[in-house]
């Protein structure tokens, strides 16, 4: 069986403290995550049969296991001895926290938030004012140098808009997931707990999504402020509650993305 072999030059857990926006990030080649889909992507575009494809994937799934076991043993921990009354006992305390996540308040604002966002762009993919746009965005032809700088700025924000609607909830649900592991995360310093890892990751999806909309809004006067407005005020809401329930946010230190690595 070929086994993938990361680069050793790759960054320990970077992929973990990023947006997922590969088409945008300049480290792709030092991600371990980002080198494997693109060997998966490989594969099932290859011309392989459909049988030997998912013979590939599914040796690499098996070989996602082995290393999967092999960090269970280096870290002693020995699968078997989990019984099936801790196994429902954890599964308990699981469903609980998600029940806690769903009612949270910056749960229920992110979720509107991006349902609202994903109404407007639907509802603007008809305007004559914004179809060039969105025929740029989902054209298979990535060159865009020959367009305007204005034209691709506008383009650029409403990709940015598209991209981090999904994102935000995303990210927030995940940041309270790591935080009902908070006695596990308090053992580390601040600056790589990773509640705060992943609050911080939220937060700039949301600037980013701040910025998109005020460009936005700048782009096309008086015309849209009324409901662009609107989801500004969402995401500033939302801003300052994640602030406020993860204040050590802004400390973490992102791997490879953030200064002192």
């Amino acid at each position: 069986m070929m086994m993938f072999k990361p680069n050793p030059n790759n960054i320990p857990g970077i992929f973990n403290w990023c947006d997922r926006w590969c088409e945008r990030c300049q480290l792709t080649s030092k991600c371990t995550l980002y080198q494997q889909e693109q060997e998966d992507k490989a594969i099932l575009e290859s011309d392989l049969s459909e049988e030997e494809k998912f013979e590939k994937i599914r040796e690499k799934l098996t070989e996602t296991m082995e290393m999967l076991s092999g960090a269970a043993e280096e870290f002693e921990i020995d699968l078997d001895e989990i019984d099936e009354e801790e196994q429902e006992e954890a599964m308990h305390e699981h469903e609980i926290n998600q029940i806690k996540i769903d009612i949270h308040p910056i749960s229920d604002l992110s979720e509107d938030y991006m349902k609202e966002s994903m109404d407007w762009l639907k509802n603007k993919r008809n305007d004559p004012n914004y179809e060039p746009f969105f025929q740029i965005m989902y054209s298979d032809d990535r060159d865009r140098s020959p367009l305007s700088n204005e034209f691709n700025k506008v383009v650029n924000y409403l990709e940015s808009v598209q991209w981090y609607q999904i994102m935000i909830p995303v990210k927030c649900r995940s940041a309270f997931n790591y935080l009902s592991e908070k006695s596990f995360w308090d053992e580390f310093p601040v600056e790589e707990r990773g509640y705060n890892g992943t609050a911080k990751v939220a937060l700039i999806c949301i600037q980013n999504s701040i910025d998109a909309w005020q460009g936005i809004l700048f782009w096309s006067k008086e015309e849209e402020e009324e409901p662009i407005l609107t989801l500004l005020d969402k995401l500033v809401q939302l801003k300052q509650m994640l602030e406020d329930e993860f204040p050590d946010a802004y400390k973490f230190i992102r791997p490879g993305f953030d200064k002192n690595n």
